[in-house]
């Protein structure tokens, strides 16, 4: 799937990597020149996935990307293994020993090829390089998440301090002149939680003395009043 991106880096990596791509058009046509049928084919697979990556401009598949940066590490092994073994006299052209025409085109082929495998597969992976750094965020950089809500609307704002001038906060004694402190008693919930952990006083034995002076006799009572006008 191809993702957009309107980096400046990218769009200079990626006029680069068209320069690559016609570069590996041009080798493409010189391996079925000098008969070299299975690198022509692994060139054209090679040449459509990084072709496929960048086709329109601002839209990259970095899936795509990658897998042609693979692609030239592997030619670029394959080639110089190749062209060691030409340059040496181990292994012959495809066409033959002959010194013709095409014999010094392969020749091009081999070590031109071994050179155009690892810059291309260089600027390739810059291109990569950039697009994921555009994508992630990069280094010290916040990523940024599509689905959070934009900043001021909805989203987490940090408090400012109060006791700090600068702050702006609403209130505040540095900012506003007509700001009044509070004079009153101020409660917390620990003294509240200290009264209410105090022991409560035993309830009132009014009513069950009540209850015990109405069984005594009205005599016996007169008598307790009357010892008890006596002794004040």
């Amino acid at each position: 799937m191809p993702l957009p991106c309107n980096d400046p880096t990218a769009a200079f990596w990626r006029k680069m990597m068209i320069g690559v791509l016609v570069t590996h058009f041009a080798l493409i046509i010189l391996d079925f020149i000098c008969l070299s049928w299975w690198n022509g084919i692994l060139d054209i697979l090679a040449f459509s996935i990084g072709y496929c990556s960048i086709k329109d401009e601002g839209q990259y598949e970095v899936s795509r990307l990658l897998c042609y940066v693979m692609f030239m590490i592997f030619d670029f092994v394959f080639a110089g293994v190749a062209a060691c073994l030409f340059f040496s006299g181990v292994s012959d052209p495809p066409f033959g020993s002959r010194k013709n025409w095409q014999w010094y085109a392969f020749a091009v082929l081999s070590a031109g090829g071994t050179a155009f495998y690892i810059i291309g597969g260089t600027i390739a992976y810059r291109l990569y390089k950039s697009l994921k750094r555009y994508f992630e965020g990069g280094e010290g950089q916040e990523v940024m998440d599509p689905g959070a809500p934009p900043a001021g609307y909805g989203g987490y704002q940090p408090v400012p301090n109060r006791g700090d001038p600068e702050s702006g906060a609403v209130g505040s004694p540095g900012t506003n002149p007509g700001f009044k402190a509070f004079s009153g008693q101020g409660h917390t919930l620990g003294a509240r939680s200290a009264q209410s952990s105090q022991p409560r006083a035993p309830p009132s034995n009014s009513g069950s003395n009540q209850r015990a002076r109405a069984n005594i006799p009205a005599a016996a009572l007169d008598r307790f009043e009357q010892k008890s006008r006596a002794k004040e």
